[in-house]
């Protein structure tokens, strides 16, 4: 785990603006800190993987039928025969901690949700790491770009994650405990870069109008 990509990511998402993070008081910079540790201490982290081939015209996963849809995955997926559906969450209790401080402490509980997310972020790139695939690509969730946020209705049954890592999907498919994530990858590519053009929210991102990307850059 790189602490150091956590905290600056923590802060990406908290609003500041690297590299220098200006404005980042000693106090916000102490209290992220203080979260990185509680959440290595109390974090629950459990993943689980399954292997899919693809088939074309349309996407689609072969053994289930299940077809992949948004233009950005067209594009991620074109040089691949495989993908690796992946499921990860932090746990409960995670949740249980930020919802504690909301009620006693509301910057530690914004400051521990934003160290969350990035801690999840980085656990699960360093978990794919292990899995032994050097030619792949990003990993997409869904409801990022034009990826339909409904396909983690489909990754949850496929994955089976309320009996294999905990993890529900409610109506509206988001997932309970929040700091859980769903995500495909595609086998056989190097198409690790990420873009902004198919996203949705393009127009409109927070990230983008501070001169960022919700993505790694380098």
């Amino acid at each position: 785990m790189d602490f150091q990509v956590v905290r600056e990511n923590a802060l990406k998402y908290l609003g500041y603006q690297a590299p220098m993070f200006e404005g980042l008081t000693l106090g916000i910079s102490s209290l992220l800190g203080e979260c990185i540790e509680e959440i290595e201490q109390i974090a629950q982290p459990k993943v689980i993987v399954k292997r899919f081939k693809l088939a074309k015209d349309p996407l689609r996963l072969e053994e289930s039928g299940d077809e992949i849809l948004g233009q950005q995955m067209e594009d991620m997926l074109e040089d691949c025969e495989e993908c690796i559906l992946i499921g990860c969450t932090l746990g409960i209790v995670m949740e249980r901690k930020i919802k504690f401080y909301a009620k006693v402490n509301m910057t530690k509980s914004t400051v521990m949700d934003a160290a969350a997310s990035a801690y999840l972020e980085e656990y699960c790139d360093r978990y794919e790491e292990t899995l032994g695939f050097d030619n792949r690509t990003y990993r997409a969730c869904p409801g990022y770009g034009d990826f339909p946020l409904e396909f983690n209705k489909r990754i949850a049954i496929l994955l089976d994650i309320p009996r294999k890592i905990g993890v529900t999907i409610t109506p509206n498919n988001l997932l309970i405990p929040q700091k859980s994530m769903l995500g495909l990858i595609g086998i056989g590519s190097d198409k690790r870069k990420k873009s902004c053009g198919n996203c949705v929210m393009k127009e409109d991102c927070p990230f983008r109008k501070r001169g960022q990307r919700c993505y790694r850059t380098d």
